[in-house]
């Protein structure tokens, strides 16, 4: 099979859908632009529509389609040659010729116009810059050496970071960014049988479909948001223009008690949400704690035994001690991390049953919401409130906030997952869980190798096992260390409840702040479209005919923008299928 060809194709793919996003993005700047202009306009003719709030939004998505990089790693234990595999991807051999395959340290390969590496640090070193025959020469191992420092459990460079390679190679400048962690890899190898043909076409897939697919279903639902409230906004202008500003106020007045409805329906789902935190914070720290001191009940079995390499008296040499420590504490490490990982799908199965919960809530409030703001449309404008005929299927009537706490986009700010399209909610476990894991791993860690890695303890571990075979050393070894362990469960899971606890209840808070935040933003720009009217009426007299026009004129702009969107998604959409 012709693999050159293979990603050829591929890069062919990415760039017809870098193009998409790009023309996306133009047409979200154009529409934020638009949007922008025109509230300014409004400070010297009937003042702002309250449309300020939708911005950042549409800049933070318009931002993400220009620059966003997908990222992956490759990991050291693949069946075939890593090299080799890497160099099809990237259609060149820049691995095999550059970068040599036992290179120490995590790695970032990055576009750059110029051939370039640097490597930072995780001390107060400064990061240096090196070029690839420096940074081969410094930062590379010969395999024997490599080997025997993994066997050791040690660092070869352990005040290094990582080290970003960038290269002028037509993938990394479509925003691909490779994470080659370092490791040993097999001789040269050719690719069959290593399942290329089959990850390049998932990747491909995946890239210039379901991740293009959601990343312009994010720009779509922002730019169908945009419209609408630009739209309701002007429909509700332009009756008020040419009423006095006494009837105005009074009008204004008139609808307090609806706006007081709108800020108890905030409240209500507020209320709702820490509700939920607290249940499922207590929840997933009892269940946490529970999970914890059970592991007793099958350390014995689950235990990676095999992975301790035990000769006979190993343990009562000093030098010899040194390498079964390391052994050990990998593979407790192993096995905790196992353990946790097992313990997050459960949790996760809760969480994702907590916020669906909340969505179907967030779906109630917002028809209540868009019900309360029609009402306060025809209370002020006598008129009907009647539904758009240029609107699209995701142009409804449902309130941003509502739209962002369903789950639908998500924002670049916060503790919340990083700004994804999730299709179906957010990306809980990429934010909470590594959290909690890794809170968890090492906590647990460090007090397992006070209680197993002492050298006192293994000389008595080493006594009672006397002259016996490996496999009876190891049992007697995974005994030994399960009495200990089940001695310190305790401990560990009321150390761990806490910091669970408070991991699950900040989630939620950080949930709650931006749906508050969001709701209280949109009531607030309600308000002040309508203040900003009476305030211009008390300074000058407006021209409505001109006025009037230049509302069409933005609604008009707004929709062509929003459409235009709309066509790009669904043509994608159906290319897709």
């Amino acid at each position: 099979m012709n693999y050159k060809v293979e990603t050829e194709n591929f890069l062919k793919d990415l760039e017809r859908v870098a193009q998409v996003r790009v023309e996306v993005a133009n047409y979200l700047e154009q529409m934020a632009e638009t949007i922008e202009l025109a509230e300014l306009e409004g400070k010297i003719s009937s003042g702002g529509l309250g449309l300020n709030s939708h911005l950042e939004d549409m800049k933070a998505v318009e931002n993400n389609l220009r620059q966003g990089v997908f990222r992956f790693l490759v990991l050291e234990n693949m069946k075939q040659d890593k090299s080799t595999f890497l160099n099809a991807l990237l259609g060149e051999n820049l691995l095999s010729s550059n970068i040599n395959s036992c290179t120490a340290v995590l790695t970032i390969l990055r576009y750059g116009k110029e051939k370039k590496v640097t490597v930072y640090f995780n001390d107060d070193t400064k990061s240096e810059q090196l070029d690839f025959q420096q940074f081969i020469q410094t930062y590379t191992l010969d395999p024997s050496e490599a080997k025997q420092l993994e066997q050791d459990d040690r660092q070869a460079f352990p005040n290094v970071s990582y080290a970003v390679v960038e290269y002028p190679l037509p993938l990394l400048e479509k925003g691909i960014e490779i994470i080659d962690s370092p490791g040993l890899n097999e001789p040269e190898a050719r690719l069959e049988g290593t399942g290329f043909p089959e990850f390049l076409g998932s990747l491909n897939t995946f890239l210039t479909k379901e991740r293009a697919i959601a990343q312009l279903r994010q720009a779509r639902t922002i730019a169908c948001q945009a419209y609408t409230r630009t739209h309701e906004a002007i429909e509700r202008r332009i009756p008020l223009l040419a009423q006095d500003v006494d009837r105005l106020k009074r009008k204004i007045n008139s609808v307090e008690p609806e706006f007081k409805k709108l800020t108890g329906i905030r409240d209500r789902f507020q209320q709702e949400i820490r509700s939920m935190r607290d249940i499922q914070a207590k929840g997933i720290a009892d269940s946490f704690r529970n999970y914890i001191l059970n592991l007793g009940n099958t350390f014995e079995t689950d235990f990676p035994r095999d992975r301790l390499d035990l000769k006979l008296f190993d343990f009562l040499s000093k030098n010899k001690r040194d390498a079964f420590n390391a052994a050990l504490k990998k593979a407790f490490e192993q096995y905790i991390n196992d353990k946790l990982s097992n313990w997050t799908l459960s949790a996760e199965k809760n969480l994702n049953t907590a916020f669906n919960q909340l969505t179907v809530s967030a779906t109630r409030y917002g028809e209540s919401y868009s019900q309360i703001t029609d009402e306060i449309t025809e209370k002020i404008t006598e008129q009907k409130v009647v539904a758009n005929p240029n609107s699209t299927a995701e142009d409804d009537k449902t309130p941003t906030w509502t739209k962002w706490a369903m789950g639908l986009f998500s924002l670049t700010r916060g503790n919340l997952a990083e700004v994804a399209i999730a299709g179906a909610g957010f990306d809980w476990k990429n934010s909470l869980f590594n959290y909690v894991a890794v809170i968890g791993i090492g906590n647990i860690i460090s007090a397992a190798a006070r209680i197993f890695l002492e050298p006192t303890g293994l000389a008595l571990i080493g006594l009672g096992v006397g002259f016996v075979q490996a496999d009876r050393a190891r049992q007697e070894l995974v005994e030994m260390t399960e009495k200990e362990l089940i001695k310190h469960l305790p401990q560990l899971a009321s150390e761990q409840w806490l910091a669970v606890y408070n991991g699950v209840k900040e989630y939620f808070d950080a949930y709650e702040r931006e749906v508050t935040k969001r709701i209280d933003d949109d009531i607030t720009s309600r308000k002040s479209e309508l203040d900003n009217l009476v305030k211009q009426k008390e300074t000058f007299e407006i021209n409505r005919d001109a006025e009037v026009q230049r509302l069409q004129k933005l609604n008009g702009e707004v929709a062509i923008k929003s459409q235009q969107i709309e066509r790009i998604f669904q043509k994608l959409s159906s290319a897709s299928a």
